[in-house]
């Protein structure tokens, strides 16, 4: 009785028909009354069992459940031991895999063994999809050296300005090095049209009193996806190739655009010559449309987070620009918080920004301008802040003073409001302005946390605010009335806050939730397994978020933060388990280091 077997769910789709033949010769069905066990503790196994009807219940508090198509227990299976029971909740159906059949397998087919492996990290490294052809995302992870590179032309640093401008058209470049004793400097296209427009003497004038003196370099080894992040960072358009100390070649924007079929870069540049919000609202579109392209064409999360990250904060420096004197600039720092400050979100989501201003600034002006501000950004399609951070909001623009003395009045007192604004807070990043207004008073906050020990547990304590019932539990069975996620508040909440703790318990800077495991793994605290499980399965968590917000929009509705699990392939639930796995694990880990019981 095999017929009824799903070959087409993983990870037995990985199967060839010769295997799945195999295999299907050795199948039994084998029928379990509800309350009976059917792999006891600590006892030795010899099956995989596949559930065909029916509810079992398993894992250290029997909080993991398998309903129809899902396997159990793989681990057991590859070490030969259950360590824990597995109980029908339900009168059950299950098919049984003999232990050596499936072993077998694993031993020939490496993607079927892949769904087999115990450690997090590399089963979601492993099992998560990919596209089979060669697509921009791809491109992107190119290196640096497989570019075609412009040669390196240098000129002595006394050449003057017509000596440069033959150098280039001799060889057709775009840019040429002068060999300046203090390091060498670029003299480019640009440069020469300076000259010309400040009437100088080409034969006469020297190319190094226009040539730059800022030369971006990059390794060979380097990732296209960083050198289009240099490029838009920093505005230029050339960056030079530097292998251990040797100038080896010059990438060009042209170059490097010219290996991808949709760039980024000419979004940033839209942005930079916006000169109305219209402007902006028609590059925060491509933005849109940009995300959707390298969502569908398998580019990692985090690294479509770090493009789109780039480009929203050159998006709302600019818009600054546009909206405010360029003499108050210099008197003010604006942030972005929240996921825009950590450099996490990717989708437009709600607005979280602050503005810190020296004293003395005009305050009928900056309310003007902060409600313009918060304004045309909704224009723009970034919805207001449900709970009010934004700098339209008096309590998110002060003065460096006032933000000085909020600081001091949330870390002496930590209820649990001041606890959530020194949170959004802490993943505070500058986008235009003075940022030695932040950053002052970042080292107040660091005097502020000196023996601070009450603060510390009193901080990581929002961690247990969603904690209750996330495990795997019925209703988020596929099919069941209710089987709904909240991946925010069950998942990405407890991992982004958690690591925000340790961090600030570390006297660690970071904003981003990757920097600071980067920061803490291998320590006393993170050991190197967990670190990779809590970055695969972030991960994970931001990629199903992404998916799935992007199908929302593509609907007409917005991007909610419940998920509907009768969406998810029978894959990514099985990678959900192992992500929630990983969450509920980081909990018990930071409830003991932090000792959240005590509270």
């Amino acid at each position: 009785m095999t017929t009824a077997f799903q070959f087409n769910q993983p990870p037995f789709d990985t199967l060839s028909v010769q295997e799945q033949r195999e295999l299907a010769s050795q199948l039994n069905l084998e029928y379990h009354p509800a309350g009976q066990t059917l792999i006891a503790a600590n006892t030795p196994v010899d099956s995989l069992y596949v559930v065909m009807k029916g509810l079992v219940a398993g894992g250290d508090e029997q909080d993991s459940l398998y309903g129809e198509h899902e396997l159990f227990d793989g681990k057991a299976v590859l070490e030969g031991l259950s360590s824990h029971p597995f109980v029908a909740l339900e009168d059950t159906l299950v098919w049984q895999l003999p232990r050596a059949a499936v072993l077998a397998l694993c031993q020939r087919n490496s993607q079927f063994a892949a769904f087999f492996y115990q450690d997090v990290a590399r089963r979601i490294g492993e099992l998560s999809p990919s596209p089979q052809a060669l697509s921009q995302a791809m491109q992107m992870l190119s290196r640096v050296g497989e570019v075609t590179l412009t040669p390196l032309h240098t000129l002595p640093a006394n050449a003057s300005v017509l000596e440069a401008t033959q150098c280039m058209d001799r060889h057709g470049l775009s840019a040429v090095l002068l060999n300046d004793s203090a390091g060498p400097r670029m003299f480019s296209q640009s440069d020469l049209r300076r000259a010309i427009c400040a009437g100088a003497i080409p034969a006469s004038t020297p190319a190094s009193a226009y040539a730059s003196t800022a030369l971006f370099t990059i390794s060979p080894d380097a990732t296209l996806h960083e050198a289009m992040l240099l490029m838009i960072r920093h505005s230029i358009h050339r960056l030079v190739v530097s292998r251990d100390g040797e100038l080896v070649g010059i990438l060009e924007q042209l170059d490097l655009l010219s290996s991808l079929a949709n760039n980024p870069h000419s979004i940033g540049v839209q942005i930079e010559r916006a000169n109305s919000p219209h402007e902006l609202k028609l590059a925060a579109e491509r933005m849109h449309s940009l995300i959707q392209l390298l969502q569908h064409s398998g580019m990692k999360v985090t690294l479509i987070a770090e493009m789109i990250g780039e480009l929203r904060q050159k998006l709302l420096a600019r818009l600054w620009q546009l909206l405010v004197p360029p003499e108050l600039t210099g008197q003010i720092c604006l942030l972005a918080l929240g996921s825009e400050g950590r450099g996490e979100q990717i989708l437009r989501t709600d607005q979280d920004n602050a503005l810190i201003y020296a004293d003395g600034v005009d305050q009928g002006v900056l309310a003007g301008v902060a409600e313009q501000f918060t304004a045309t950004l909704i224009a723009l399609g970034y919805p207001p802040c449900p709970g009010g951070v934004m700098i339209s909001n008096p309590a998110w623009r002060r003065s460096e003073a006032e933000f000085r003395q909020q600081i001091s009045a949330w870390t002496s007192s930590p209820s649990g409001e001041h606890v959530m604004n020194l949170a959004i807070w802490l993943d505070a990043s500058p986008i235009i302005g003075d940022t030695t207004l932040l950053y002052r008073l970042q080292d107040h906050l660091d005097q502020c946390l000196d023996d601070n020990t009450l603060l510390m547990g009193h901080f990581a304590l929002p961690i247990e605010r969603f904690a209750s019932s996330h495990g795997l539990r019925p209703s988020w069975l596929p099919g069941a009335a209710s089987s709904q996620i909240d991946l925010k508040k069950a998942a990405i909440f407890p991992l982004v806050h958690g690591l925000r703790s340790l961090a600030l318990a570390a006297g660690n800077r970071c904003t981003n939730s990757y920097q600071r495991l980067a920061a803490l793994r291998g320590g006393t605290v993170i050991s190197e397994a967990l670190g990779n499980d809590l970055a695969a399965s972030l991960s994970f968590l931001q990629g199903l978020q992404l998916k799935y917000g992007l199908q929302a929009q593509q609907a007409g509705r917005p991007a909610e933060p419940q998920l509907a699990l009768a969406q998810l392939s029978s894959l990514e639930r099985e990678l959900l388990k192992d992500a929630l796995g990983v969450v509920k694990q980081f909990r018990a880990l930071l409830r003991h280091h932090f000792k959240l019981d005590a509270l």
